[in-house]
């Protein structure tokens, strides 16, 4: 698979944090979805866990892929209980197609949070950043691009939480969530460099 232009994020002068989409997660509120909005949530909430078919790791890790180039960190976030099982798989499939990625287990939870879909269920809004509870391993980062890997977005605050616990990095997901109540900005970029999937600056309150 050919890659597309490679524009360094950190290069970008800006304030907020890089976030790098392979989709757009669909709002079912927003209206009927369509076959493929409609695989594209199947496909993003498999990856979830590492009990789903390697299949959908490998249709979203291809896409994830395209949007990056090597030398590189992936590093796997934890999911609400601290396991980081089903976002270390998908970033090893990133890995495969995406040469000189190299994943990296370097944020832990401290302890289990509240999962987003119960706080949803219950109108409860996003995590605060502060609530994660996320600190760094003892695995040595040198210096190179850095990607923190998720299956989605929706508020922002876990990304931006874990780049605040690890120092930096940008955010790399299968599918961008967020509502009317983030505020996203597309961030501008070499004219010249091939377009290379969704890629927003990303502030979150």
């Amino acid at each position: 698979m050919s890659k597309p232009g490679f524009v360094d994020l950190r290069a970008a002068k800006r304030e907020g944090m890089n976030v790098v989409a392979a989709r757009k997660y669909p709002n079912p509120r927003k209206g009927p979805l369509s076959p493929d909005q409609i695989e594209t949530r199947r496909i993003a909430y498999a990856i979830k866990s590492t009990a789903s078919p390697l299949r959908d790791f490998d249709t979203a890790a291809r896409e994830m892929a395209a949007l990056i180039t090597g030398p590189c960190w992936l590093v796997p976030i934890p999911d609400s209980a601290g396991n980081t099982d089903a976002n270390a798989l998908l970033a090893a499939r990133i890995a495969r197609y995406c040469p000189g990625a190299e994943v990296v287990r370097a944020i832990r939870r401290t302890q289990p949070i509240q999962s987003q879909c119960i706080r949803h269920r219950l109108v409860l809004g996003p995590i605060p950043q502060a609530q994660h509870h996320f600190t760094r391993t003892r695995k040595a980062l040198t210096r190179r691009q850095t990607y923190l890997v998720d299956n989605v977005t929706t508020s922002g605050n876990t990304l931006a939480a874990v780049c605040a616990a690890l120092g930096f990095g940008a955010g790399l997901v299968f599918a961008d969530a967020t509502s009317h109540r983030t505020r996203l900005k597309p961030l501008s970029f070499d004219p010249h460099a091939r377009p290379f999937g969704r890629v927003f600056l990303l502030w979150c309150d």
